[in-house]
């Protein structure tokens, strides 16, 4: 009789578990060449690991080459990791002089065994939605305000507190808070030289690149070459940056720092921002100065448009690198959305870029790779729609940059949305 009666226990569990895993979808690991074109999949200095994992919006892709093995985010994150390795295959070939080309080399194996690599294959690991993209689909309930308030709390916070430390004290501490700031931001990354901005031109990659590897190679290059007096010479790398991003890159590539610095200041003030916003927009740690000119060429592209200045204030409240490149390449989908319709405002209270049109609808844009309802994004999807209901929307468009499961859409579609995207197969 009484294992009669665990049996049964033990089969309502196994009942009930599978019908609430039945509920979700779980996104599949696949082949590389599932989501990625031959030419991304493999090449001679790399190969992307198999298989690529996903946690229900975004692929994990693992470059591996000979150079160290760099993880990516998504299809964007990817393909500037393949345009960095390229640059640092283009280096270790290419030289006028032996000497300069092994010193070259040398130094990037060291770099290789000194940096942390992706030393473990993560096929098997159970993955969520990374931290960074959580804090971007999550906390609706905030209104966009939330930066301006919270800098104010840095700022005048202290002050309140004036029975113990006074008014001019707790001043004098938020002003040193702010020039520390400065003063890390300018270490960082206003310390490229000219030649090694030459270089990044040259091999066509972001002077502010992430990629230590390939920062302390062109570091050791600029050196090599200007002590040797040579001029190494090879063939730009790849297909040119398009759109956006050329632009942002062309004004980095060929302009002094402290002169663009000083540019983007006065546009922050001519938007609107608060002398303590721009202060943090311009000395936020994850906004270097690449990702602060393409965010203020977007905002500038916005002219006309309501609130366009929220995107600023979103981009300052962002955690992680992952967060700030979904979020810059979701601005950009937005920005190409509104050169084809024009958008009346940017709406507030949330991360993700969304705008409303002039029909009342909402448009939000999303560069997901590939949309599966899981467990984490239907709650995330949840609390989006209770957010935006909130706000008299009576329309929302969903676009995704990748695609959308059958079950992601018909979930997403019962929820009131249109969705724009193409179905995963």
């Amino acid at each position: 009789m009484r294992s009669t009666t665990i049996a049964a226990i033990a089969a309502a569990l196994c009942a009930t578990t599978c019908a609430a895993a039945d509920h979700f979808e779980q996104a599949p690991q696949e082949a590389p060449s599932v989501s990625l074109p031959s030419a991304q999949v493999s090449g001679g200095d790399f190969h992307i690991q198999d298989p690529v994992l996903s946690d229900g919006l975004m692929h994990h892709y693992v470059v591996e080459s000979r150079f160290g093995s760099f993880p990516a985010l998504g299809k964007a994150a990817l393909e500037v990791r393949l345009r960095e390795v390229a640059a640092l295959a283009t280096i270790a070939r290419t030289s006028d002089s032996e000497v300069v080309l092994k010193s070259v080399v040398r130094g990037m194996q060291d770099d290789v065994r000194t940096l942390t690599q992706v030393a473990t294959n993560p096929v098997g690991v159970v993955l969520g939605v990374p931290k960074g993209i959580v804090h971007l689909l999550s906390g609706y309930g905030a209104r966009a305000q939330e930066v301006s308030q919270q800098a104010g709390k840095t700022l005048h916070g202290k002050a309140s507190n004036t029975d113990d430390q006074g008014t001019g004290s707790a001043a004098s501490h938020a002003a040193s808070e702010i020039k520390h700031s400065a003063t890390d931001y300018a270490s960082h990354y206003l310390g490229i030289t000219e030649a090694e901005r030459r270089w990044y031109a040259k091999l066509q990659v972001d002077p502010y690149t992430p990629n230590e590897v390939l920062r302390r190679a062109i570091q050791r290059l600029a050196k090599i070459d200007g002590a040797a007096g040579t001029a190494m010479r090879f063939a730009p790398i790849g297909v040119p940056f398009a759109g956006e991003a050329r632009r942002a890159l062309d004004t980095i590539y060929n302009e002094d720092p402290a002169v663009l610095r000083k540019r983007r200041h006065d546009a922050l003030v001519s938007y609107g921002l608060s002398a303590t916003e721009v202060d943090r927009f311009e000395n936020a740690a994850l906004l270097n100065p690449t990702r602060q000119t393409l965010l203020v060429n977007a905002v500038e592209s916005l002219s006309g448009v309501e609130g366009r200045v929220e995107l600023l204030r979103h981009a300052m409240s962002v955690t992680t690198e992952d967060e700030i490149e979904v979020f810059l390449e979701s601005t950009r989908m937005l920005i190409r959305f509104h050169a084809q319709t024009p958008v009346k405002s940017i709406l507030p209270g949330v991360r993700v870029p969304a705008a409303r049109l002039a029909d009342g609808r909402v448009a939000v844009f999303g560069s997901f790779d590939a949309v599966y309802w899981t467990q984490e994004v239907a709650r995330y999807a949840g609390e989006f729609h209770d957010a935006v209901s909130a706000q008299d929307v009576a329309k929302l468009d969903v676009w995704l940059a990748g695609a959308v499961s059958p079950r992601a859409r018909q979930e997403l579609e019962a929820l009131g949305w249109s969705v724009h995207a193409t179905v995963i197969q």
